[in-house]
């Protein structure tokens, strides 16, 4: 099957999997943001697996689809990286600080595709606060891009691109957002 075949299998899985869900604030499919991961992974150059998981990398999360069955599904890459951006979920509760806080110590032991992944991830999320910064309170947008920096930190070096990608994207939602740029 064709790179692009998996991926569309992906996508719709992703599409699935998230259905009825929506971004912070507005009414936007909570698809887009998984398709716009993978588009900024695919755009820095990422693997096809690396696309495809990019697509798939909150399913695990947010359904009750399992590592195993992306494994069999996608193969074990594929797996292997989505199992890299998924929380461990005792960390579900906990205040958005310590969650990213994790979030960083956990990614220096991972492999460089789940670095890109997570770099696309903070990019899409911290866009989210330029495209809807209404929805994001001062205080909320500050403590939010403080938590993407921190796992930005320990993915850098894994794509400048995305990192390039990532430090606009921080500027402009700093600056609709209300502080400095």
């Amino acid at each position: 099957m064709s790179d692009l075949a998996v991926f569309a299998r992906a996508a719709d899985l992703a599409a699935r999997a998230h259905v009825g869900q929506r971004r912070k604030g507005g009414d936007v499919p909570y698809v887009g943001h998984v398709l716009e991961v993978a588009m900024l992974v695919a755009e820095a150059g990422g693997s096809a697996e690396e696309v495809t998981a990019a697509v798939l990398h909150d399913v695990v999360e947010d359904s009750d689809i399992t590592l195993d069955a992306l494994a069999e599904g996608y193969g074990p890459e594929v797996a292997r990286l989505v199992e890299g951006c998924t929380d461990d979920p005792a960390w579900a509760d906990l205040p958005r600080p310590e969650r990213k806080s994790r979030q960083a110590a956990h990614l220096p032991g991972e492999p460089e595709g789940v670095k890109r992944i997570k770099l696309a991830d903070q990019t899409s999320n911290v866009r989210d606060i330029s495209r809807l910064p209404e929805a994001w309170p001062p205080s909320d947008a500050a403590e939010y891009l403080e938590g993407a920096e921190r796992v930005v930190a320990a993915c850098r070096g894994a794509s400048p691109a995305l990192e390039a990608a990532f430090d606009a994207a921080v500027a402009e939602a700093m600056q609709k957002s209300g502080g400095t740029p």
